[in-house]
């Protein structure tokens, strides 16, 4: 009986360290032949299109019952958790109808977006105008950013090879895969 047990929790930590951050029947719907860079260049092409994105929130505005948010693409680690020691392939804006807590959805948090491609949105910049693409959120799983620590007491700790072992943003109990998609 004992066995049992401990051979089912030993199981179930396997499996939750497999686990992705968004849900499967929202996964089901994502076009995962259109990267961000496709996206970026065709977005009036692929209206209707469901994507998977992520990055780190710019700025966030809200007009009446409609919150943007400005977002700098990151690649995703294969959980969909932000990369954020990756090069940015661009912005990209998402709209949603759901309020957002103002604390919560602020500058610098990292973001996975599971959303519908509405086109392209131009927004005035310091530069002139820009164009983004467009994205109507299906699902949105905040993450903060990791923290650098410098007291590492025992080296043998990190295990990814990239000294971020207590840096990680959180999640799954077996920390992100080593490299993105």
């Amino acid at each position: 009986m004992v066995r049992l047990s401990l051979a089912t929790t030993i199981l179930s930590m396997f499996l939750a360290g497999c686990a992705h951050v968004m849900s499967a029947e929202n996964l089901q719907l994502v076009d995962r032949s259109i990267g961000y860079g496709e996206l970026n260049a065709h977005a009036d092409s692929l209206v209707g299109k469901t994507v998977l994105v992520g990055g780190i929130i710019e700025t966030v505005r809200s007009s009446g019952d409609v919150t943007m948010l400005e977002v700098s693409e990151l690649k995703l680690f294969k959980n969909e958790v932000p990369n954020e020691d990756a090069p940015t392939g661009g912005r990209f804006l998402a709209i949603s109808t759901a309020l957002f807590e103002a604390t919560a959805f602020r500058p610098g948090k990292l973001v996975t977006i599971i959303g519908e491609v509405k086109g392209q949105q131009v927004m005035k910049t310091d530069n002139g105008d820009s164009t983004y693409p467009l994205i109507a959120v299906k699902e949105l799983r905040l993450f903060r950013p990791s923290e650098q620590s410098s007291n590492i007491v025992n080296p043998y700790q990190n295990q990814y090879g990239d000294d971020k072992f207590l840096r990680r943003p959180p999640g799954l109990s077996g920390g992100e895969p080593g490299s993105p998609y």
